[in-house]
């Protein structure tokens, strides 16, 4: 098995009393951006139209990096006989996947995709199948991993994890939105709409707070509550004009000519549910503001049974195991999913803790029954997991902890 170093330190030099990162970058600039939030908008809105976004955020993922330095296909013993291919992602997050792989001691090959050569680096590699993650942060780069994505399995035959039926939605609240509704899955009433007319037709009359949400965006960045229908009325006219931009985002990524708005609930508590594999999770989100999505607090409550059943059968319908769901909770007894995420952030390796204890559920399909075992079951962002379930669809089975 391979050393597997998640907190190793990005590597840095000394340029004339100066840290400085890969690429060059000055990490005291790389440890500004972590208090953005503290100067003014529009400063932050000016530094981002005369630099583009990519040129300082490339640099500061690459420093972020923990596993930046490492051979980009594994030389240390496998424990399995089978390659995978890790599809690198502008943001670096498919670190996760690398820390996975030398955890377990499963052999991978890095991979670029982003270039006019994809197809020929997809069908050169020798993989067995791929570890995708495609990158939310900017719609044209989601839109490139779809696209291609898509074509690796209808068109090449290969096999991905996750799968692209879980990453249609990711990202995308309106694909979302149209599944639940589809399938008949309880969520938040809403509305979509392309049409201006009709958007306002409806404003003038919806029920108030009513939630307003961009189509891509993470943590709450493009989420607004709405309290005054003057204020509604004259966003909803800039949506289908000049567009809007998820809160500190890059300002060339306009969405704009649609609207999605959601019921606004009050006095709900929301949970955190993860399947990965066989693998169950939750804990409950505590509220900052208005919002409970990216508040980062846990409460670390046991999750009842009946939630645990709920996140089984949607998972079921789907097929999915690889997915969050954000579910609220409303009245103490009916559950509605808000989101669904096939990939999703980790700030900490722990996503429940039950009795003090971390570990997971596990359900006896036959009995529909569920058991509690401890143990450090989401390293490396919970891409342990998910290694373990692609490799279990080729017939292969490792340790879910390290050194097992």
């Amino acid at each position: 098995m391979a050393d597997s170093v998640p907190n190793k330190k990005p590597t840095t030099v000394d340029k004339g009393g100066a840290s400085v990162g890969r690429g060059g970058f000055p990490a005291w600039l790389a440890r500004a951006t972590r208090f953005r939030h503290f100067f003014p908008k529009p400063l932050r809105r000016l530094v981002l139209r005369l630099i583009p976004q990519e040129n300082i955020q490339r640099r500061l993922w690459d420093i972020r990096d923990p596993y930046a330095d490492v051979e980009e296909v594994s030389t240390y013993p496998p424990k399995v006989d089978v390659m995978l291919g890790i599809v690198k992602e502008f943001t670096h997050s498919h670190f996760w996947y690398v820390g996975a792989c030398r955890d377990l001691g499963v052999p991978y090959k890095l991979l670029d995709i982003s270039g006019p050569d994809w197809v020929d680096v997809i069908r050169d590699s020798g993989c067995d199948a791929f570890l995708v993650r495609p990158s939310p942060h900017f719609t044209i780069w989601k839109q490139m991993y779809d696209e291609r994505l898509r074509v690796m399995v209808q068109e090449l035959g290969k096999i991905i994890y996750p799968t692209c039926e879980e990453l249609w939605f990711y990202g995308s609240k309106r694909r979302m939105h149209y599944s639940l509704k589809a399938n008949a899955v309880p969520h938040p009433r809403t509305w979509v709409f392309y049409d201006r007319r009709q958007a306002l037709d409806f404003c003038r009359t919806v029920e108030l707070p009513v939630v307003f949400k961009t189509d891509f965006g993470t943590d709450a960045t493009g989420v607004r509550i709405f309290r005054k229908r003057g204020l509604l009325l004259r966003f909803i006219q800039r949506c289908f004009s000049k567009g809007v931009v998820c809160q500190d985002a890059d300002p060339r990524d306009r969405q704009w000519g649609c609207v999605l708005l959601q019921e606004y609930l009050a006095d709900v508590a929301e949970w955190r549910m993860v399947r990965i594999g066989d693998s169950y999770f939750g804990y409950e989100k505590g509220k900052l503001g208005d919002f409970h999505s990216g508040s980062y607090i846990r409460v670390w409550r046991d999750p009842p049974e009946r939630l645990l059943n709920f996140t089984r059968n949607v998972t079921r319908l789907g097929g999915f195991t690889s997915m969050a769901l954000d579910i609220f909770e409303v009245g103490g007894r009916d559950y509605l999913v808000n989101e669904l995420h096939a990939m999703f952030g980790t700030s900490i390796d722990v996503q429940m803790r039950v009795g003090g204890k971390s570990g997971r559920y596990v359900c006896d399909d036959e009995t529909v029954t569920w058991h509690f075992e401890e143990g450090d079951f989401s390293r490396n962002g919970c891409c342990n997991l998910r290694v373990h379930a692609l490799l279990k669809t080729l017939g292969y089975t490792v340790g879910l902890q390290a050194g097992s």
